[in-house]
């Protein structure tokens, strides 16, 4: 039987128009990022949302036909009261560089995913959270920098975005 967690990295790695790390972590943002911006987008909306947005060379069809517990899984680790929601990122074991490119890329699809949701930007922390994602999505390691410092700045950021997007997510659910 496979997992929730299983479904939904197939769909994501089938939906990125390319195997590479960072295209499946920007895949993945650009999800995030409308659901994020609107918490209540239907399968069927959210399928022509991403069809128009390229994501991949699929249909909205398509995108609608395989969505089923992938997307229900992204809804409910965002929805989760334990905060356990974590950007696909690559694992530890993976190099410096290559994780902060995607975290860029994650970063990158979020804020693309977020704005085509046309989100109402109401707090300031909200604004203040969508600039250093900007930020963020413009990241890169400093090869003659100290190896250990940056391994931690890059823990921050992970932890950063990690709250940002459940703080954009919570100011949407709210009722208007």
């Amino acid at each position: 039987m496979i997992s929730d967690q299983e479904s939904k990295l197939a769909w994501i790695l089938a939906l990125a128009a390319e195997p590479e790390p960072a295209h499946v972590a920007e895949t993945h943002a650009v999800v995030i990022g409308l659901l994020s911006a609107r918490p209540a987008m239907q399968a069927e909306d959210l399928a022509r949302q991403l069809a128009a947005l390229q994501v991949g060379d699929w249909t909205s069809d398509r995108i609608l036909d395989q969505i089923g517990p992938a997307l229900e899984t992204l809804r409910a680790e965002l929805d989760s009261t334990d905060f356990g929601f974590q950007p696909l990122l690559p694992s530890e074991d993976r190099s410096l560089d290559e994780r902060t490119r995607c975290l860029a890329h994650w970063c990158s699809g979020f804020l693309s995913g977020f704005g085509a949701g046309q989100p109402s930007i109401g707090s300031d922390d909200a604004r203040e959270a969508l600039r250093l994602l900007e930020q963020i999505a413009r990241a890169a390691t400093d090869e003659s920098g100290d190896q250990e410092a940056e391994e931690a700045a890059y823990v921050e950021l992970v932890e950063f975005v990690r709250v940002a997007v459940l703080l954009l997510r919570e100011e949407h659910r709210r009722p208007t």
